[in-house]
C-alpha cells in the first residue's frame, strides 16, 4: 500500500519561513490560564525541586506532557500525605478511580480517554494542610504520530501484509496489535510459535532462569503493533499455561528492564520497512544475514529475553529505513511510554546494536537525556553529517584517482584517504566500499523503493519525490527557496585534501595541488562537478544547535560501553573503520575534558559479554544520581566500575558460537562451534583473552590492539580536521606558508592561492555556526512544522484553594 499527501510549493515556502525563523523555543502547552505553577523535572531522574510544606506535585510519569500518544498517560501525585484525600479529573470528568498508592508514597494513575490536542489533568488534596490544587495541561498526539519530527514523511508505502499482520487499515499503516507466543526448544535452540498457548508446552521446551535466580518456561510472548507507523515488536517472558486462558496477561516474569535493539544501516524513508518476531527473539538465522541485519544477530538478545529483559525492535527506529535522527528518538520515545503504560514502570532501558543503531544510541544519549540509560553500541559512528562528509569525501577522490593522468599508487591514494596499505588497496578499499554503499543517497533518483513513476528526473518528473538523505530529514534541513529542493549540508570549500600526506613526503606538491584543483564536488543531484560543494552557513548553524552534530550535549550524561571490533580489514565492512569510537572520545575530551564516561573495548568481543558490566555500571549509577541540579557527568563517572575501563579482547578456540568467523579472521583467530570443555574430561578454554588497555582521545595507546589493530584517519583528518571530526563547514584563512613542512617558493603559494581563492580551512576555530551548547530534547512539532524548540518535562505545582 503507497499512501501520499501533497504539500504545493507555496506550502514549501512557508516551511522554509518557519525553519530559518529566530528563537529557541516556543511556549509550553498551557502556559498560564489552567494551569498551576511549574517546575522542571530533571529528564534522568524526574526529580525537582524540593516541595514546600503541604505542597504537592502533578507529574506525567510515561512521558514529556508535552509529547503524550494514545490516548493515555501514566500520571503521579507526588507529596501527599498518607491521610490527604484526593480527586482527580480529566478535561472535567472524574477519573479518580483508577489512581491507588504506592509503596514508594505516591499516587499513581493511568489516565486514558485523552482527547488529540490539548487535556486538562487537575488534582485536588484535601488534609492537614487545607484544600490544595495542582492542574497540568497535556498535549495528547495519536499513536500514529508524528511528535517532535514534524509532519509525516510522504509518500510512505506500508509493509504489514508483507510480514503476516494483514491489510493496513488506514494511510498510516496502522493494523491491529497482534500476540504470539512461542517456546526455545532444546532440541535445536531455536523458538518454534505455539498454536496454543495454554496447552501443556512441547516436551523439548527449555527453562531459564531470570535475572533474580527464579527458573521458569523459556516461552515468550510476542506483541506486534504499529506505533509512530512504524512495525514494533515487543518480547516478553509468558506462562500463559500456568495462568490460563481466563487470566489477563501479566508481566510477572518481567524484570524492569527494556533491551532495545536499534536498526542498522542509513536508508532514506518512504516506506515502513520490515521485521518479523526474530528481531526480538533473537534467533540466529545465517541464511537471511544482509546489510541491514548482520549486527543485531551479535547483540545477545536471547540472552537478554532469558533474563527477564523486555526486548524491543521498531522499523522506524531502523536507520536502514529511515535515517532520521527525529525519527528515531521520536519512535523511541512513544515506544518506551507504551511499555510504561502496558507493562509497568521500567528500571533501565539500555540501547544495543551497531553502526546505523550505534548513531541512534549516540544521538539520543546526546539530544534526549533519560530516554536511555545507557548504550551498547558496536561498529559506531558519530552522527550523519560527520559520517557523510567521509561518504562524499570518498566519493570525490575515488573519482578524482580515476581521472587522473598522474600515478597514484595504492601507498599515495591511501596516505591521502587516512587508511594504510592494508585498509587502502583495491582488494580492501574503505573508500572505494564507501562509495559502494552509501554514495547514492546523495543521488535523488536511486537509492529508495518509490515507484519509479513518481520518483524524481531532472527533466521526466523534475517535481517528483527525491531519494536523498536531506529529503529524509527536509523537516530539519529546510528546503531551498530557489528550488524548492531540501538544503543540503555538506561543504568541502576550503579543504585541502591530502595535506598530511604532501607535508610527510608521501606525495608531491604536484599531486597535491592537481588534487585539489580537481577534486571538485558534487551538485543537489549527486552528478560530480568542477565546482566544490557548499552549505549556506545557517544550516551549518541550525545543525549544530539542534544537535545533528553530536558532542554539545547531554553525550556526557549517560554511561556508554562501546563495543568496536577490528572490522578495517573485511571488504565493505570496513567503512566501520576504527577510528569512529575515537571521534566521539574526542568530542567528550573537547566538551567535557574528560573521556571516562565512555568505555572501548576493541577486539572480539560482542553485547552479550558488556551487559553484565553494564549491568553494574547502572546499578551503581542508580545510587549516585545526583538530586535535582547536580552533575549527572560525575555520577556516571563515579560510579564506573573497574570492569568498564577500556580492554582489549582476544577470542580463543571455544568461543562464543554466535560470532561469525569474518569478525574473527583479522585476528588471525578461528573459532571452532565448541563450548568449553564440552564432551572432554578436564579440558577447560577460556572464551576470551582480556587485556586492560587505555586509549588517548586519538586512538594512541600501548598495548596489544594499538599495536596490532592500527586506528586509521579519514580524508578530512588528512586534510587538518581534528580528532573530533565535527566540523561540516570550516572558517576560512589565507593560504599560510607555516602550514606546510616543506618551505614553498612563491609560484607554488601562488598557485594554491589560485586553487583556493576563499581561503583553506583553519582548524584552530570552530566550524561556522558551531554553538556551545545544542538543544536537550528538540522538537520540530508534530503535524504542524515549528521552529526548532526545547522540550521541557513540566510538573504541575499545588496552589491553596480559596
Amino acid at each position: 500500500m503507497l499512501t501520499r499527501r501533497c504539500l504545493g510549493w507555496a506550502g514549501w515556502m512557508g516551511v522554509v519561513l518557519m525553519l530559518t525563523a529566530c528563537g529557541d523555543s516556543d511556549p509550553p502547552v498551557g502556559a498560564g490560564g489552567d494551569e498551576t505553577p511549574v517546575v522542571n523535572a530533571d529528564f534522568h531522574t524526574l526529580r525537582t525541586p524540593a516541595l514546600a510544606a503541604g505542597e504537592f506535585e502533578l507529574i506525567t510519569l510515561s512521558t514529556l506532557p508535552d509529547a503524550v500518544t494514545g490516548g493515555d498517560v501514566l500520571v503521579a501525585l507526588r507529596g501527599l500525605a498518607p491521610d490527604d484525600a484526593y480527586t482527580v479529573t480529566r478535561n472535567g470528568v472524574d477519573v479518580s478511580g483508577v489512581f491507588a498508592r504506592q509503596a514508594d508514597g505516591q499516587v499513581r494513575g493511568l489516565v486514558t480517554g485523552l482527547v488529540e490536542g490539548e487535556n486538562l489533568i487537575v488534582a485536588t488534596a484535601r488534609g492537614g494542610s487545607g484544600t490544595r490544587r495542582a492542574a497540568l495541561r497535556v498535549r495528547n498526539h495519536p499513536i500514529t504520530g508524528p511528535v517532535i519530527s514534524g509532519p509525516h514523511q510522504e509518500p510512505f508505502q506500508c509493509r504489514t501484509a508483507e510480514v503476516g499482520l494483514g491489510e493496513p487499515l488506514d494511510e498510516d499503516c496502522s493494523v491491529p496489535t497482534q500476540y504470539q507466543w512461542f517456546y526455545r526448544s532444546s532440541e535445536d535452540q531455536g523458538f518454534h510459535p505455539l498454536d496454543d498457548p495454554y496447552a501443556p508446552y512441547p516436551s523439548d521446551t527449555m527453562t531459564t532462569q531470570t535475572s533474580d535466580g527464579r527458573a521458569v518456561p523459556f516461552v515468550v510472548r510476542v506483541e506486534s503493533a504499529t506505533i509512530n507507523r512504524g512495525i514494533v515488536r515487543i518480547a516478553v517472558l509468558d506462562d500463559p499455561a500456568a495462568r490460563g486462558p481466563d487470566a489477563p496477561f501479566d508481566a510477572v516474569n518481567w524484570n524492569g528492564r527494556v533491551y532495545y535493539a536499534y536498526g542498522e544501516s542509513c536508508g532514506v524513508g518512504y516506506d515502513q520497512g520490515r521485521n518479523d518476531p526474530t528481531f526480538v527473539l533473537g534467533n540466529l538465522d545465517l541464511t537471511t544475514l544482509s546489510a541491514d541485519r548482520l549486527l543485531i544477530n551479535l547483540v545477545g538478545i536471547t540472552d537478554r529475553l532469558g533474563k527477564g529483559d523486555i526486548t524491543v525492535h521498531s522499523t522506524l527506529s531502523a536507520y536502514g529505513v529511515h535515517c532520521n535522527p527525529m525519527v528515531s528518538i521520536e519512535t523511541t520515545m512513544m515506544v518506551k511510554e507504551h511499555i510504561i503504560e502496558q507493562y509497568g514502570p521500567i528500571e533501565f532501558m539500555v540501547g544495543t546494536n551497531g553502526s546505523g543503531a550505534a548513531l541512534q544510541q549516540y544521538n539520543a544519549i546526546n539530544n534526549a537525556p533519560g530516554l536511555l540509560s545507557a548504550g551498547l553500541p558496536t561498529a559506531t559512528f558519530a552522527d550523519i553529517l560527520s559520517t557523510a562528509m567521509t561518504v562524499t569525501d570518498c566519493g570525490l577522490l575515488q573519482h578524482y584517482y580515476a581521472n587522473s593522468d598522474l600515478d597514484w599508487t595504492d601507498a599515495k591514494r591511501a596516505a591521502v584517504n587516512g587508511h594504510n596499505l592494508l585498509s587502502g588497496n583495491q582488494y580492501n578499499a574503505i573508500c572505494q566500499s564507501w562509495v559502494d554503499t552509501f554514495l547514492d543517497r546523495i543521488d535523488p533518483t536511486r537509492g529508495c523503493s518509490v515507484p519509479e513513476e513518481i520518483r524524481y528526473h531532472p527533466t521526466e518528473r523534475p517535481h517528483g519525490v527525491r531519494c536523498t538523505i536531506q529529503d529524509a530529514n527536509v523537516n530539519l534541513f529546510g528546503r531551498d527557496p530557489r528550488t524548492g529542493f531540501a538544503r543540503r549540508p555538506l561543504d568541502n570549500v576550503g579543504v585541502q585534501y591530502g595535506l598530511a600526506a604532501f607535508n610527510d613526503g608521501t606525495i608531491s606538491f604536484e599531486e597535491f595541488a592537481d588534487l585539489n584543483r580537481k577534486i571538485g564536488g558534487f551538485d543537489i543531484d549527486g552528478n560530480y562537478v568542477p565546482e566544490r560543494h557548499r552549505m549556506d552557513p545557517e544550516l551549518a548553524a541550525l545543525a549544530y544547535r539542534i544537535g545533528a552534530v553530536i558532542g554539545r550535549g547531554a553525550l556526557a550524561e549517560t554511561p556508554v560501553l562501546d563495543l568496536a571490533p577490528y572490522l578495517d580489514l573485511i571488504p565493505t565492512a570496513n567503512i566501520h573503520e576504527a577510528v569512529r569510537p575515537f571521534t566521539v572520545r574526542a568530542r567528550l575530551n573537547a566538551r567535557t575534558g574528560q573521556q571516562q564516561t565512555q568505555a572501548i573495548w576493541r577486539g572480539v568481543v560482542t553485547q552479550a559479554d558488556a551487559y553484565p558490566v553494564m549491568e553494574e555500571w547502572l546499578q551503581a549509577l542508580r545510587a549516585r544520581r545526583p538530586e535535582y541540579g547536580g552533575d549527572h557527568v560525575q555520577a556516571v563517572i563515579a560510579a564506573k566500575p573497574a570492569a568498564a575501563g577500556d580492554r582489549c579482547t582476544f577470542g580463543t578456540v571455544g568461543g562464543r558460537l554466535e560470532l561469525p568467523s569474518a569478525i574473527l579472521l583479522p585476528l588471525g583467530i578461528a573459532q571452532l562451534p565448541l563450548l568449553p570443555g564440552a564432551g572432554v574430561p578436564g579440558l577447560d578454554i577460556p572464551l576470551r583473552v582480556d587485556v586492560p588497555e587505555t586509549w588517548e582521545a586519538d586512538g594512541s595507546g600501548l598495548g596489544p590492539c594499538a599495536t596490532l589493530l592500527p586506528v586509521t584517519r579519514t580524508p578530512r583528518m588528512v586534510a587538518g580536521m581534528p580528532m573530533t571530526d565535527d566540523i561540516i563547514k570550516c572558517q576560512l584563512k589565507p593560504i599560510d606558508p607555516n602550514d606546510y613542512a616543506v618551505p614553498l617558493t612563491p609560484a607554488q603559494l601562488a598557485e594554491l592561492a589560485e586553487i583556493f581563492p576563499e581561503g583553506v580551512c583553519d582548524y584552530r576555530k570552530p566550524a561556522v555556526g558551531d554553538v556551545e551548547h545544542s538543544m536537550i530534547w528538540p522538537s520540530l512539532g508534530g503535524a504542524v512544522l515549528r521552529a526548532p524548540h526545547e522540550l521541557r518535562w513540566r510538573v504541575a505545582r499545588s496552589v491553596p484553594v480559596d
